[in-house]
C-alpha cells in the first residue's frame, strides 16, 4: 500500500511539472525552440561538409602561357579559388590583410625562362593561418598543385630527351607514398564538426533546463509542495519531475542522430544499440550534473552561470581539436569529468570507426558513474526543499 502511494506521488509530481511546463513560455524555448533553432543552424551552417572555393590574390610577373597553366591547376583544386589578379604583391597583402582572401600566390618574371634553362624558379605562397582550417586546406591544395606542376615539367624533359615513359616517371617521383585516410576518407568537416556540434549544444540546454526547472521551485518558495506531493520522497520528486525532459531531449537526440545518419549519412559502422545507448546516457549524465550543480548553488542566477561554463568547456577538454596525448595530464583528467567527452569517444569508436564494444566499455562505464550523482545529493536537495532560508535566491 505504502509503495502504491509513493508511486501516485510520483505520477503526481510528473503531471505536476507538465502542468508548470504549460504555464510558461520560457519551458517551451528552453525544450524546442531554441534547439530545434540550433540544430537548424549547425546544419545549414556544415552543410557544404568541405570548405570549397576559398578566395586568394595572385601576382603574376611572368604573364606567359606556362605561369597561366600553373594557376589554371592551382585554381582548379577544390579548396582554392583565384579571386583577384593584382598588379603588384602589396595589392595582394592588402586582400589579406582586409579579409578579402585568405592567401596569395606569386610568380616571379623569368618564370617560364628559368624552367627552359633548367634553373629552379621559386613559386612563393602566403596564406594566413589565423584561420587555421582555412589557411591550411589553402596550403595543402596549393602545395600539391605545385608539386604536380613541377612533376609534369620533368617528366616533358625527361621524356623529350628519348626515355622511356616509365623510366621517366621513376625519376620524376623514385619514392611514392601509398596513402590511406581512415575513418573519414571523404576529410569532410561535417563529420568532424557537427558530429561534435550538436549533442554539446544540447548538453547547455539541458543542464539550463534542469537548473531551472529546480531551481524556480527554490526561487519561487514552491519546493516545499514540489515535496509533498512527492510523499516526501525526494528520489521520486527528482524522477517524476524531470522525467518530461528526459522524453523531450531524448527525441531530440534521436532527431539529431536521424539527421546525421540519414539525412547526410554520416557512416555508421558500429553498432546502432551501443549508439542509442550512450545517445540516453549521454541526456541522463547531464540531467545529473544538472542536479549536482543545483544542489551546490541554490541561486538560478548562479547555478544557470555555472552550468553555462561547464557546458562551453566541454568542447576544450574533449581531446577532438587538441588530442589527449599532447595534454598535460592534469588536463587529461579534467576532461574526464564532463560526460560529452565520454560520449563522443562512444560516437567515434562506434559509427566511424567500427570498433568492438571493449573499446567504448571503460567510456560508458564513465557515462553510468555519472548517474550516481543525484542519489548523492538528494539528502541535501530534501534540506533545500524544505528550509526557507534557501529559498527567494534569485
Amino acid at each position: 500500500m505504502i509503495k502504491q502511494i509513493q508511486h501516485m506521488g510520483w505520477y503526481q509530481v510528473t503531471l505536476r511539472e507538465l502542468r508548470r511546463m504549460g504555464s510558461r513560455r520560457l519551458y517551451l524555448l528552453l525544450t524546442l525552440v531554441f534547439p530545434l533553432i540550433s540544430i537548424a543552424f549547425f546544419v545549414a551552417l556544415f552543410s557544404p561538409q568541405v570548405p570549397r572555393d576559398l578566395p586568394i590574390a595572385v601576382y603574376d610577373g611572368d604573364q606567359t602561357s606556362t605561369s597561366r597553366t600553373l594557376l589554371r591547376m592551382i585554381d582548379a583544386t577544390p579548396s582554392v579559388e583565384i579571386a583577384f589578379q593584382v598588379s603588384d604583391p602589396l595589392e595582394g597583402k592588402n586582400h589579406i590583410e582586409t579579409l578579402d582572401a585568405y592567401g596569395m600566390v606569386i610568380i616571379p618574371e623569368g618564370f617560364e625562362k628559368d624552367l627552359i634553362r633548367g634553373d629552379l624558379p621559386t613559386v612563393k605562397s602566403y596564406y594566413n593561418n589565423a584561420f587555421l582550417v582555412a589557411g591550411g586546406l589553402i596550403n595543402k591544395d596549393i602545395t600539391t598543385a605545385v608539386r604536380t606542376f613541377a612533376a609534369g615539367v620533368g617528366y616533358s624533359k625527361h621524356v623529350k630527351k628519348g626515355e622511356e615513359p616509365l623510366q621517366a616517371l621513376v625519376k620524376v617521383s623514385p619514392v611514392r607514398l601509398d596513402k590511406h585516410i581512415l575513418f573519414n576518407p571523404y576529410t569532410s568537416y561535417f563529420y568532424y564538426l557537427v558530429t561534435c556540434f550538436l549533442p554539446v549544444m544540447l548538453q547547455i540546454f539541458i543542464m539550463s533546463t534542469v537548473v531551472y526547472a529546480i531551481g524556480v521551485e527554490l526561487k519561487e518558495g514552491t519546493a516545499a509542495d514540489w515535496l509533498t506531493t512527492a510523499q516526501g520522497n525526494m528520489v521520486h520528486a527528482l524522477s517524476g519531475k524531470l522525467l518530461p525532459y528526459l522524453f523531450i531531449y531524448g527525441l531530440l537526440m534521436t532527431l539529431t542522430y536521424t539527421i546525421l545518419f540519414q539525412y547526410f549519412h554520416v557512416p555508421l559502422n558500429g553498432s546502432h544499440l551501443i549508439l542509442g545507448y550512450n545517445a540516453v546516457l549521454f541526456v541522463l549524465a547531464y540531467i545529473s550534473v544538472g542536479i549536482l550543480i543545483t544542489s551546490i548553488f541554490p541561486s538560478v542566477r548562479m547555478a544557470l552561470s555555472i552550468s553555462s561554463v561547464f557546458g562551453a568547456l566541454a568542447f576544450t577538454f574533449s581531446g577532438l581539436t587538441f588530442p589527449y596525448q599532447a595534454m598535460y595530464k592534469a588536463y587529461v583528467v579534467a576532461g574526464q569529468i564532463f560526460p560529452f567527452s565520454h560520449y563522443l569517444k562512444v560516437f567515434n569508436d562506434q559509427a566511424l570507426k567500427g570498433a568492438p564494444l571493449t573499446s567504448s566499455f571503460i567510456n560508458l562505464v564513465a557515462l553510468n558513474l555519472f548517474l550516481l550523482i543525484p542519489f548523492l545529493v538528494t539528502g541535501r536537495l530534501k534540506r533545500m526543499a524544505q528550509d526557507k532560508k534557501f529559498w527567494g535566491k534569485l
